[in-house]
């Protein structure tokens, strides 16, 4: 079996946009025939004795964002806008994302300073039950004792 070279693909693809562009130019030709049957092809001779129309082909729209007037220094420029206010916004998303919310103080350590802690924090309104519910006067209560019995 014969290895493909990058030449011969170079090659290749030089042939294939040859044809591409030829494709691309090609006239259409349109006629009715005896039987009042529509036909379409590249060659006007197929029409026979038939009345030939040539049919228009349209180019491809420009891109929507871009005025056909615009040279493509322009549009060069344009695009490298849209990738600076991308890249801002990539960054921006990035630092968001980094910045977390401060880390909720773990009062399940057993400590005498994590007691302390969430003693404080219930008596200054800081804290609440796992379930959202909020502290009441026996919590206080109970707040009171333990800020006595593990903060020195």
């Amino acid at each position: 079996m014969k290895q493909i070279t990058p030449k011969l693909r170079l090659q290749a693809a030089c042939l294939g946009l040859l044809f591409i562009a030829y494709a691309s130019h090609a006239e259409i030709y349109k006629w009715v025939d005896a039987n009042g049957k529509t036909h379409y092809s590249e060659k006007k001779d197929d029409a026979g004795k038939s009345k030939v129309e040539e049919v228009k082909v349209k180019a491809l729209p420009e891109s929507s964002n871009t005025a056909p007037s615009q040279s493509w220094q322009d549009r060069e420029i344009e695009f490298r806008k849209r990738q600076v206010q991308k890249q801002e916004a990539d960054a921006k998303a990035a630092k968001a994302s980094e910045a977390k919310p401060p880390a909720a103080p773990d009062y399940h350590q057993e400590t005498d300073a994590s007691r302390c802690a969430l003693a404080k924090d219930i008596l200054s309104g800081k804290a609440a039950h796992g379930n959202g519910a909020k502290t009441d006067a026996n919590d206080r209560t109970i707040a009171e004792r333990d800020k006595s019995m593990f903060c020195h």
